[in-house]
């Protein structure tokens, strides 16, 4: 598949009844917002009133690209000129309806300024431009109150903030062939990333877990953003060589929730160990007259240069459980993988709708990891009951604790009589549909089933295990 970006929906609507989550926040606003949007069609306009109103139909309002338009001119002057701003907001309500930890609602949101400058139209500087991104995240996720899983349930949530999470400095050269990118962003914008799995709001599909629950403080994922470079080179029109690098820590030692000690995503560290990564992709199908249907294929692998301790072995390699001597130590971490996108199926006379397949597969070191492995694989099909735009999809992401964590825990709790064990996978079932209303306004309903939660997480001796969880969400996107 094409690795252009994929810009999908956020939902989020309700009756006009105040719902309040778990931290107190009434959401009656954000639904009150859609109950408009969606009752708008009935407001009857007509064109001379609208000419002498300055209102405008649903209709017109839904053919515009952005719900503010172009600023009475404005905007098209400005990008013109070289200068693209933006504004996104993604809302969304949780609730889990069995398992899990506690059954209730939950609201997150986040909303996302950009600036793109392009240099070529500033200052003549051909194929260079300068991205900037913020976040001003709010709400509450529902993740570890609602389910306590280790996947997050959505790829947005995280610690209420606002925060820098990308600036950097791109510059195309060799006629194209050669992209460079310098400055600020996290792992999961270009690397082990799967087309079609950009659908899916649970975190995973996104950034695989297996680097979530072994690099330090997560690594360099959303929100927190550190300085990279990163090289593309298209070999020819099927090979394509990506490699970069990243500092490999984005918050440093130190108590408490990580994204609190970089809070603002200005820390621009630069003295911790390098997480580095290559990728290989080839590509097929992608012209409009291919007799194939299209299919990208990557091979990769990402090595980060830290100390990292054995799971369930000390110095000698003896059990830690038994000793409690200090752990042996191993330097670097490293991960293999493969990545498929595939078209089964295209709708006779469209370019993209069909059915396509994808699937990710990651595997590393048992001995310094909390997870040794992660799989994950999916359908998407584009097009359904002829809405060009909409996609509905199922996938499933497989976390598997590793055996050196499992041995550890078992052995603790046969020498003590007390703590858990971990549980050998946490897995995770979703479904969604995502339903484009305009190209500013999307509604995405979603349901997530998660086997183990929390697998490979610490548990606390006195809380009870959290079940198999049935959770659903909705989330909409509204550019402006």
């Amino acid at each position: 598949m094409s690795e252009a970006a994929v810009t999908l929906a956020r939902p989020r609507i309700e009756r006009t009844c105040v719902v309040r989550t778990a931290a107190g926040r009434s959401v009656a606003g954000p639904v009150l917002a859609i109950a408009v949007l969606l009752a708008l069609p009935a407001l009857p306009v007509s064109p001379a009133s609208a000419g002498e109103t300055g209102l405008i139909s649903f209709d017109e309002l839904l053919k515009r690209d952005t719900l503010t338009g172009d600023w009475g001119g404005s905007r098209k002057k400005l990008e013109d000129a070289g200068i693209k701003l933006g504004v996104q907001e993604q809302s969304e309500v949780w609730g889990n309806l069995a398992g899990g930890i506690s059954k209730s609602l939950h609201y997150n949101g986040l909303a996302i300024p950009s600036v793109n400058f392009d240099l070529e139209k500033l200052w003549g500087l051909k194929g260079g431009l300068i991205y900037s991104q913020f976040y001003e995240i709010h709400g509450r996720g529902p993740s570890a109150t609602l389910v306590g899983n280790q996947q997050q349930l959505s790829n947005i949530e995280a610690t209420p903030a606002f925060k820098l999470y990308m600036l950097y400095y791109e510059q195309q050269l060799l006629n194209d062939r050669l992209n460079i990118r310098i400055g600020q962003e996290g792992a999961n914008d270009e690397m082990m990333l799967s087309a079609s799995a950009a659908l899916f709001l649970n975190s995973s599909f996104g950034f695989p877990d297996h680097l979530a629950q072994n690099l330090p403080n997560g690594g360099p994922n959303y929100p927190m953003g550190v300085p990279m470079v990163r090289a593309r080179l298209k070999v020819t029109e099927e090979l394509t060589l990506v490699g970069a690098a990243f500092d490999g820590d984005p918050a440093g030692k130190g108590p408490g929730d990580p994204q609190r000690r970089n809070a603002t995503g200005t820390e621009f560290r630069l003295k911790d160990p390098v997480l580095a990564f290559g990728e290989v992709w080839y590509s097929i199908g992608q012209s409009e007259n291919s007799k194939v249907l299209p299919a990208t294929f990557k091979l990769g692998g990402w090595y980060h240069d830290g100390v990292y301790s054995d799971r369930s072995r000390d110095s000698n390699g003896n059990s830690l459980a038994q000793t409690g001597a200090p752990p042996r130590h191993y330097r670097g971490d490293y991960a293999f993988y493969g990545i498929v996108d595939q078209m089964l199926w295209r709708e006779p006379g469209t370019k993209d709708q069909g059915l396509t397949a994808f699937g990710l597969a990651m595997f590393g070191p048992d001995d310094r990891n909390r997870e040794s492995a992660y799989i994950e694989g999916g359908f998407n099909w584009k097009g359904p009951f002829g809405r060009a735009n909409d996609i509905a999809g199922i996938a499933v992401a497989y976390a598997q604790t590793s055996d050196s964590l499992r041995r550890f825990g078992a052995q603790t709790v046969a020498l003590t009589g007390t703590g858990k064990g971990y549980r050998p996978h946490e897995t995770v079932i979703e479904a969604t549909y995502y339903y484009q209303l305009a190209s500013w306004l999307s509604i995405q309903p979603d349901v997530q089933y998660v086997i183990n939660p929390g697998a490979s997480l610490d548990q606390d001796p006195a809380a009870k295990t959290p079940g198999d969880s049935l959770t659903v969400g909705i989330r909409t996107r509204v550019d402006f």
